[in-house]
């Protein structure tokens, strides 16, 4: 692990601890019953900018530890996700006059590419992911998908070998790289002068105000503010030509776009002065958050043991890796919950580290049973409610662990 003591976007030394978790386990690393006893845990701090509001980890797994091989998460899974990149990809058809070429930076399984081809209309799309399964799934399927690490270098290499692309895209992806200026500044290279570069990632305010720290994890090295965003456009050379608040994507999203020339658009002052309202570039409203990250575990932890203590069973639907944080952060494991259920195939037969939580496939719901599902994916909330309208039908409950919220027929 590497130890970077000044801010990942404007240099400062000006970086305070503001919240920590203790040692996590790779969320996203998923495990045979057989490897339960060799996790390796990693410390899960954050720190805050005072100069720039940029929220950063110090200590970072190495990339390579966490996206290369295997990775679990397969886009073409999450309906929610792939209705989100249909619309996106209709959008740019409408707004774009010119779609010979876009680019998507991490591109999973290639269904993003997929949309933007079909969607999107455009003549060629060519993505890459440092994964080899999700790569490989890709060019399986016939999508173009270059099977590296995206990086400035890359970044020249592709402006050089196929020109400058109309749109090159960042979709859940910037809140994962080690070094988020290099990462840019290659997006930058590929949509040359005329390019649009498009960065979708959650946002810190929502993060803030409802203390979502189970969506930290060692893979997320950062939670992005908009003012953090402007910064480091400047630094690169760019224009933050508008920012567009997602409500509905992970806790709460922003989609920055950045454009080699103009003017900077009246969305991203606006949003900002938010920003400054809700306390993110106040010192005094951030240190708060180690508090507003006990009381969620507190919450949680009283929650679980009373329906244990009625003698209810408790299982989880879907393990995104928010699940293995927030299980982890509040010593919750398979003594209290019983299993979890998923419908990723990489994910069916796997234990969720630390907390040693065996998960199975969603088709076995109807014949366990549980008294109650936590939703790990709570940011999907209503699309649980509707997918297993039947199990609450047939008495079950859903609970959202953000807000303890428990959901009937």
């Amino acid at each position: 692990m590497s130890e970077v003591p000044t801010c990942r976007v404007c240099g400062s030394d000006r970086i305070i601890k503001v919240l920590d978790m203790g040692d996590m386990p790779n969320a996203n690393g998923l495990l045979l019953k057989e490897d339960l006893k060799e996790v390796r845990s990693y410390p899960l701090r954050y720190y805050w900018c005072s100069k720039c509001s940029f929220f950063q980890q110090v200590d970072q797994i190495p990339k390579e530890k966490l996206f290369s091989g295997f990775y679990t998460y397969q886009t073409g899974i999450n309906t929610p996700v792939v209705e989100h990149f249909k619309r996106f990809a209709e959008r740019m058809k409408d707004e774009l006059g010119k779609r010979d070429f876009a680019l998507v930076c991490a591109s999973n399984d290639g269904t993003e590419i997929a949309a933007l081809k079909e969607y999107g209309k455009f003549s060629k799309v060519i993505g890459v992911e440092p994964a080899g399964n999700l790569a490989g799934i890709a060019n399986g399927n016939g999508l173009e998908t270059i099977n590296e690490f995206f990086s400035w270098n890359l970044g020249r290499k592709i402006a050089t070998k196929y020109g400058n692309a109309d749109l090159v895209i960042a979709n859940n992806v910037f809140a994962h790289v080690p070094d988020p200026v290099d990462f840019l500044m290659g997006m930058k290279e590929v949509a040359g002068r005329e390019g649009r570069i498009s960065i979708e990632v959650h946002w810190l305010l929502p993060f803030l105000k409802e203390a979502q720290i189970e969506t930290l994890y060692g893979e997320h090295y950062y939670v992005w503010s908009i003012n953090s965003m402007r910064k480091i456009a400047e630094r690169c050379g760019l224009v933050l030509s508008d920012v567009e608040v997602i409500e509905k994507q992970h806790g709460g999203s922003i989609r920055a776009t950045f454009l080699a020339g103009g003017t900077e658009g009246d969305s991203v002052s606006r949003l900002i002065d938010k920003e400054v309202e809700e306390g993110i570039l106040d010192r005094n409203r951030m240190e708060k958050l180690q508090e507003d990250a006990d009381r969620r575990r507190k919450n949680f932890i009283e929650m679980v043991g009373k329906l244990k203590s009625e003698g209810k069973r408790i299982a989880i639907w879907t393990v995104p890796a928010k699940i293995a944080t927030l299980l982890n952060f509040s010593g919750i494991t398979v003594r209290e919950i019983e299993c979890a259920y998923d419908a990723t195939p990489g994910k069916i037969g796997k234990y969720i580290p630390k907390a040693e939580i065996p998960i199975k496939d969603e088709a076995e719901i109807g014949i366990d049973m549980p008294d109650y599902l936590i939703v790990g994916a709570w940011n999907y909330i209503e699309f649980g409610r509707e997918k297993l309208r039947w199990y609450l039908k047939r008495g079950g409950a859903l609970v959202n662990p953000l807000t303890s919220e428990i959901i009937r027929s």
